[in-house]
């Protein structure tokens, strides 16, 4: 045997003996020694490995599995406090769990952390549902969060291998409402659990490379990539032995499958323990039915309690990004049909942000930090492009789309040269995906489908045949003046760049490659990236709702986007862009309407202020329902739609922790008046004097009654909309004032510094008593909307330094976390900022606005340290009404 296969053995038979030695200790040190000590007794056998060679690889083993590097440790909130039955080392030598880890690390080269994390948020998973041993009946109930594209599948394949090792009969997964994203999950799960996939030679594909399946390991199914349970084909396979379901949420499909296990469990006497896994629990399994009019529960809600009705010993845990409906649900619902209903009673598991995920804080500047220099991956649609969607409004307006308007065009361009740089970086032979989504409807899906494809084989002779074309001069445009500027702005990456003859021969190369495809139940065309997985899928996928939510669009980079919701999971699971994009980031692309974008940038912020909350609340040992009572009192839009949200209670915003600044401008004069005014009004009350922090000079006061900062907002005009509310604020205000907080202010007025980049002189402002040498320039991304009459999104005015300039810097400034920061306030101290804007810049600059030294637009920013009031009592949430 060489040195080399020596050496693999040497690792194999570490790796496997540390997992099983680390399930058994908390020391992953102690651990890793023994594996050491077991791996060269093991692999000495075949050949001799002196003390050199020992500690070599030794050292290369503890590096590469991090041995004694702390992971990430994930959160879990539970409702009891009981010990749990499961213990780690139940699965670390499991068939099934070390057969997908060995697949994971050994075959995908998943890094060792990934891993590692699927391992431990899938034991605390374990250790909230019930023990599948024991004939005492359960009925255990749990939510996961995860984050969207984030690689939710993996960890719930990690927890169904798990299960079955430890005695779970019976799994049943819910994976969506199309055939699409159930094919695509059953296909995974035949690979990564049942190992029965093979390619077209007949060798094995998925888990069945790392063992094949023996006589006690077989997992058989009721569903096949093709087909769904179905009433005509009754499922044979005995429920006693491991089983395996993949089922549409459907009525018909879960009626069926409802008789069947009725069936079953009368005919033959059935008692299993059964795991039903609801992927995307967000959707379609919530009851949206009123409980005052007597209404049954929704039919897929419904259908699933019955389901769960079936059995004694039952488990059941949702998935999702999205969890603002599940949390929502009565407590106290249920029915003597139905049963309880789904609300996550026992246990919600948050897992961690993977790294190399690329999720809402790449795309937008969800701190709200003014000094944000990173490089914007979203491109305005211009008013030419949202005329054409604007006027479609129903199925027979299809024929309204007659031809791929500027810059749908502009970013097919850019797909194209996504492609040809990847090839050049090394990433040849990978999977590329366009998205265009512009309607629900599939008409006028086809409609664009077709003038997409059209266009594209127009672009694509050009470039093979036409070197005059003036195509060619528009891509060099696009790669120079935004492909490589971004690219070597984008903070943390370092790729090489190519001249535009490297590119222009690439692009004439891979032109050909793309394929256009309509992704709805109009179409048989089907997003099949393993046919392709060999030399890799370049499509542009045309499609609406069944691109929206679950389904992985492989590679994705540039999207066209024109569809809009104000409801956080709505819009949310409409962002296919978050995922992994190692390597390519920095070409990624969205073109969407001003409107949308500040949509989905107010959902990222709340997004992670929420998992912040969640964080936090689950160290302090909190439970499912206190963290729903958080997440009701966040500021910002509508959570879920109204119907989801009937059984709770709640008109009051809590701003404990939080940064509060305006980002939203109303047009008009008379506000902008009126706001300049009360600025007047307060600033003329207040002993300010000049204080310097960080270079920045404020005029403040100290000590000022929280009735000034009231009577302010009174006066003072937020933008109509929900994101930062003046009333809202005072209301909290007086609301904490009641119980002794946010009683003592710091109020201060930012001295503006034209940035030197803008291009702007400073502008004196008179305000009040005061007088100051320049108002504050705005950052580097903000937008010009389509009209004078819309409102005004100038996206951060508080730089970091700003924010806690009433705070010892010695003391912050190790501290990352910006609420911890806030939290290190008095619970009776809150400050705010006032800014004078500089006007000349082009967003105010357009408006039919006469401003001068007494007149800018006046922004404010609220820094709130956090609160020791109850939540409860401010709150009702989780009643039935």
């Amino acid at each position: 045997m060489s040195a080399m296969d020596n050496k693999s053995l040497f690792e194999q038979a570490f790796t496997t003996n540390y997992y099983m030695l680390k399930s058994h200790s908390a020391n992953s040190e102690e651990a890793g020694e023994k594996a050491l000590d077991l791996a060269r007794l093991l692999a000495s056998g075949i050949a001799p490995i002196d003390d050199a060679t020992f500690q070599k690889w030794s050292l290369e083993m503890f590096m590469k599995y991090k041995v004694g590097l702390e992971v990430r440790k994930d959160y879990v909130m539970r409702n009891s406090k009981e010990k749990s039955w499961f213990e780690p080392k139940m699965s670390a030598s499991g068939f099934f769990w070390n057969r997908y880890r060995r697949y994971l690390s050994d075959l995908k080269k998943w890094p060792l952390e990934a891993v590692t994390t699927i391992d431990e948020t899938t034991n605390q998973i374990m250790a909230s549902i019930g023990n599948p041993k024991s004939m005492e009946p359960f009925d255990k109930r749990g939510l996961v969060l995860g984050y969207v594209q984030s690689g939710k599948t993996a960890n719930f394949t990690g927890l169904i291998n798990k299960a079955y090792d430890v005695g779970y009969k019976l799994i049943i997964v819910l994976s969506g409402i199309h055939n699409d994203l159930r094919a695509q999950t059953q296909i995974r799960l035949n690979e990564e659990v049942i190992g029965n996939r093979t390619d077209k030679d007949g060798n094995p594909i998925g888990v069945a490379q790392i063992y094949a399946n023996t006589a006690d390991h077989i997992i058989s199914s009721w569903t096949t990539e093709d087909n769904d349970i179905k009433s005509s084909r009754r499922g044979t396979s005995n429920l006693n032995s491991p089983t395996i379901m993949v089922v549409k949420k459907n009525k018909t499909v879960l009626e069926s499958l409802r008789d069947q296990l009725i069936n079953h469990r009368d005919l033959y006497n059935l008692d299993i323990p059964v795991l039903i896994v609801d992927d995307e629990a967000d959707q379609a399994s919530v009851d949206t039915s009123n409980p005052e009019k007597n209404e049954d529960p929704k039919t897929i809600n419904r259908l699933i309690r019955q389901i769960l009705e079936v059995f004694k010993r039952k488990a059941f845990v949702g998935y999702t990004a999205t969890p603002f409906a599940n949390l929502l649900i009565s407590k106290e619902g249920s029915t003597d049909e139905e049963g309880d209903d789904l609300y996550p009673k026992d246990f919600l598991v948050g897992l961690p942000k993977p790294r190399e995920y690329c999720g809402p804080e790449e795309y937008f500047n969800v701190e709200e930090d003014a000094e944000d220099t990173r490089p914007s991956l979203i491109r305005h649609l211009r008013q030419e492009d949202l005329d054409v969607f604007t006027t479609i409004k129903k199925k027979s307006d299809a024929d309204k789309f007659e031809e791929v308007p500027p810059q749908m065009h502009e970013a097919m361009l850019e797909f194209l040269l996504v492609i040809a740089i990847r090839n050049l970086r090394g990433q040849g032979k990978k999977h590329n995906s366009m998205l265009i989504h512009t309607s629900r409807f599939k008409d006028v899906q086809s409609s664009v489908k077709d003038e997409v494809a059209r266009a594209f084989d127009a672009i694509s002779k050009q470039l093979q045949y036409n070197p005059e074309s003036s195509l060619i001069a528009e891509l060099q445009e696009l790669y120079e003046n935004d492909i490589l500027p971004t690219s070597r702005d984008w903070p943390n990456e370092s790729h090489p760049e190519f001249s535009w003859n490297q590119v222009y021969d690439e692009l004439r190369k891979c032109c050909e490659s793309i394929q256009v495809f309509e992704i709805n139940g109009n179409s048989r065309d089907a997003l099949d990236y393993h046919q392709y997985k060999e030399e890799g899928l370049n499509v542009i996928a045309v499609g609406g709702d069944k691109l929206s939510r679950g389904l992985t669009l492989e590679g994705l980079s540039i999207t066209y986007y024109f569809r809009n919701s104000l409801m956080y999971d709505t819009l949310m699971q409409m962002g296919r862009w978050f995922g992994y994009r190692k390597g390519y980031m920095d070409l990624c692309r969205i073109y969407t309407s001003n409107e949308i974008a500040s949509n989905f940038e107010h959902l990222a912020i709340a997004m992670i202020q929420l998992r912040q909350e969640f964080d936090r609340l689950a160290a302090m040992k909190k439970t499912p329902s206190e963290y729903a009572v958080k997440m009701l009192s966040h500021p910002t839009m509508k959570l879920t739609s109204p119907l989801k949200m009937r059984n709770a209670v709640s008109s009051n915003v809590i701003y404990a922790g939080t940064l509060q600044q305006t980002r939203l401008f109303d047009p008009s004069e008379d506000v902008m008046k009126g706001n300049m005014d009360a600025a007047v009004k307060l600033v003329n009350k207040l002993p300010l004097t000049i204080t310097t922090y960080r270079k920045t000079s404020f005029y403040s006061a100290s000590g000022v009654n929280a009735e000034h900062i009231k009577e302010f907002l009174s006066d003072y005009q937020t933008a109509d909309s929900n994101i930062v509310n003046s009333v809202l604020i005072a209301d909290y205000i007086d609301r904490v004032n009641k119980e002794g907080e946010l009683t003592d202010w710091t109020v201060s007025i930012v001295e503006g510094e034209p940035k030197s980049t803008s291009g702007l002189s400073e502008y004196p402002v008179t305000l009040g008593k005061i007088n100051l040498k320049s108002a504050s320039a705005l950052g580097n991304n903000v937008t010009q909307p389509e009209s004078k009459d819309q409102t005004r999104d100038i996206k951060a005015i508080v730089s970091p330094n700003h924010e806690y300039m009433d705070l010892d810097y010695e003391e912050i400034k190790g501290i990352k976390d910006r609420m911890e920061k806030r939290r290190m306030r008095d619970k009776v101290k809150g400050l705010m900022l006032i800014y004078p804007l500089h006007p000349e810049v082009q967003i105010f600059n357009s408006l039919d606005v006469e401003f001068s030294s007494k007149l800018v637009p006046i922004g404010i920013a609220f820094s709130f340290p956090g609160t020791e009031i109850e939540d409860k009592g401010v709150y009702q949430t989780n009643k039935t009404v």
